[in-house]
């Protein structure tokens, strides 16, 4: 006789006895790991959201706009902490909850360095052309950051929403990938949604790294747009690398290298963002000055009189004063 689809046959082929249930559960060394790792990223951001409160005033936190700052905090605080979702058995809200989650922290937080990296470059350009156009960017500049952040986050949120309504998520008892284990899992409904979801992260992502990469080269002492260049680069090998990893696994080992790729790229735009400043507020205050961090006097280090920055700079700013009296 055949058992039924959740039973097993025993050792001795005589009797029927109950398939076991494979999960990530949260009460495993590796689920463990993992709400630990997740704990302590969150922890280790509000450790640099309180630096940045801490030191609103200066000129480097305010040059890099500091609400837009405290959004992509709390967008990576958001982030961290969706990985807990994923530990544990899989229940219906749970199924519905994680990936709209992700999907809305990571569009929230790369809107908002969009946001910046458009500026960082229109800046750009501005620089190029008459001080009228600079101070026109430089009014409208929180303005344009705000905007492409809320547009970002508004389009999310339109398709999780489409998502969660039309064809959401559901518990699934997966049993045709092993004969002797139930596999608990999500089943993600509709894979387009799946993929309309992530695709505009990606297409977010794509955007910051274009122009983060274009405004690499304005005259800052501490350009945010070279941080942010590498930050788009980690965070597309982190993906890239995740895609074949999560397809040649099974079980609740396809749950864990999702985690981890949620977590690596989360520590990747934390550290390429935040850690370069807190270095500069924490251990560098002398450079912490709207003459060094907007690029108008030479960091300490290459300032000394006789070296060639300063000669440099000398000559630049000779150069600036000649075609200043002449017009």
């Amino acid at each position: 006789m055949s058992c039924p689809s959740d039973f097993w046959s025993n050792s001795y082929r005589n009797e029927c006895v109950l398939k076991e249930v494979e999960f990530l559960a949260s009460d495993e060394a590796l689920g463990i790991t993992l709400i630990f790792l997740s704990v302590f990223g969150a922890c280790l951001v509000i450790v640099f959201t309180v630096i940045y409160v801490m030191y609103r005033e200066t000129a480097l936190v305010k040059a890099n706009d500091r609400e837009l700052s405290f959004l992509i905090q709390f967008s990576l605080i958001c982030t961290l902490m969706t990985s807990i979702l994923f530990v544990g058995k899989p229940e219906e809200w749970s199924c519905m909850a994680r990936q709209t989650t992700l999907a809305l922290g990571f569009s929230l937080c790369l809107s908002c360095i969009l946001g910046k990296t458009i500026v960082l470059m229109l800046s750009k350009r501005a620089a190029k052309s008459k001080t009228a156009d600079q101070s026109r960017w430089v009014i409208m500049k929180p303005l344009y950051q705000k905007i492409v952040g809320v547009t970002g986050l508004v389009i999310e949120v339109g398709i999780c929403t489409a998502y969660l309504i039309m064809m959401p998520p559901w518990v699934y008892k997966n049993m045709e990938s092993q004969n002797v284990k139930i596999i608990l899992e999500c089943n993600e409904g509709s894979i387009e949604f799946l993929c309309s979801m992530f695709g505009f992260d990606v297409f977010l992502a794509i955007l910051c790294f274009i122009t983060a990469f274009i405004a690499r080269k304005l005259p800052d002492n501490f350009n945010e747009a070279k941080f942010i260049t590498f930050g788009m680069l980690v965070f597309f090998i982190v993906w890239i690398s995740f895609v074949p990893a999560y397809l040649s696994t099974r079980g609740k080992f396809k749950v864990a290298v999702e985690i981890f790729a949620i977590l690596a790229s989360s520590f990747g735009l934390l550290g390429c963002i935040f850690v370069p400043k807190s270095y500069i507020i924490l251990l560098k205050p002398e450079r912490n000055t709207e003459e060094i961090v907007g690029g108008r006097a030479a960091t300490n280090d290459k300032s000394a009189p006789g070296t060639s920055a300063s000669m440099t700079s000398e000559m630049n700013n000779t150069t600036v004063s000649t075609v200043v009296l002449d017009d």
